[in-house]
């Protein structure tokens, strides 16, 4: 990602005036037009708008503006932990933090990792007890290239289009769930051709879930012919609008075990089987690592209990 050409249209976001811009960042008005341009080409989408009254951002700029501000937040504290604690007192903290090149590195796509992360510690500890290990959660596409550049040892993630030169086998096929209130749930009647009946948005998460995963996400909109979305971008404000009735929503359902009260909130799940694709998880890693016996344990392990998961 082009960091120049964020940085230039947050300051045109927050100044929304070219020249005030270029000037905040000490370059020349088309220094700064044609990063911005670079960026927007390498989107695909316009970001800014211009007009005779000024510059604005279009409804994809007000979109990315969020994103933007996380990516360059991010790497402000990636570098303060690897400069600003680099000081007198604090040599053994950051030591402590980077010192992980060794260790056994395991990789779980965020929406999988309460699910995996509990059984895995226990092969680890039971197979391997003085082994250092860390755990890495990130999205999909992230997962697969951190095992490309051998950032991680092992990853799980949901597989998506994105194409792969490592070895990865399937460990189960993760059903797809509606997922509404009981009173939803009554008019929906297990078959998501009703849903129209609900009058209701459906709730595009905002999150690499699915993010990650366009054709299932476009099998979900195409099946369903959605036209009125609301968008949340935070797990527990859309339980929140499902407990109210405010909208429904389609996601795997392992990732569903996340929540500590299931079966005690008051929401539906209406498993729907070959009304949808499922989504596979997989587990990825190169051969070539020095971590080999431990993640055939940890694959022969996941796969036992998938198998018995399966049996019941």
């Amino acid at each position: 990602m082009d960091l120049e050409g964020i940085e230039s249209f947050l300051t045109v976001a927050h100044t929304k005036s070219i020249s005030k811009a270029a000037a905040s960042l000490h370059i020349t008005q088309p220094t700064l037009s044609t990063r911005i341009r670079k960026l927007e080409e390498s989107l695909g989408y316009i970001l800014l708008e211009r007009s005779w009254e000024g510059v604005r951002l279009s409804n994809q700029g007000y979109y990315f503006l969020p994103y933007a501000i996380q990516l360059l937040r991010e790497l402000s504290n990636a570098s303060t932990v690897l400069t600003d604690f680099n000081v007198s007192g604090y040599e053994t903290t950051i030591k402590e933090i980077t010192h992980n090149n060794k260790d056994f590195k395991i990789g779980i796509n965020s929406w999988l990792a309460p699910v995996f992360t509990k059984t895995i510690i226990s092969v680890l500890s039971k197979h391997f007890p003085n082994l250092e290990y860390k755990f890495v959660t990130r999205p999909t596409n992230i997962l697969k290239e951190l095992i490309h550049y051998d950032g991680i040892h092992l990853g799980i993630y949901y597989q998506n289009e994105k194409k792969t030169n490592f070895y990865h086998r399937s460990l189960i096929e993760d059903e797809m769930v509606l997922i509404c209130s009981d009173e939803d749930s009554a008019i929906i009647q297990n078959n998501i051709d009703h849903v129209h009946k609900l009058e209701k948005p459906y709730l595009l998460f905002d999150n690499p879930i699915l993010a990650n995963n366009t054709n299932m996400v476009n099998s979900i909109l195409s099946r369903l012919n959605i036209n009125k979305f609301q968008v949340v971008d935070d797990f527990n404000v859309m339980i929140t609008y499902l407990t109210s009735g405010k909208g429904y929503i389609i996601l795997p359902r392992t990732g569903l075990f996340q929540l500590p009260n299931f079966p005690t909130i008051p929401i539906k799940m209406i498993p729907l089987g070959e009304q949808l694709p499922s989504l596979g998880i997989h587990l990825g890693y190169n051969k070539s690592n020095l971590f080999m016996e431990q993640i055939k344990i940890i694959e022969q392990e996941l796969s036992t209990f998938f198998k018995k998961e399966n049996v019941s």
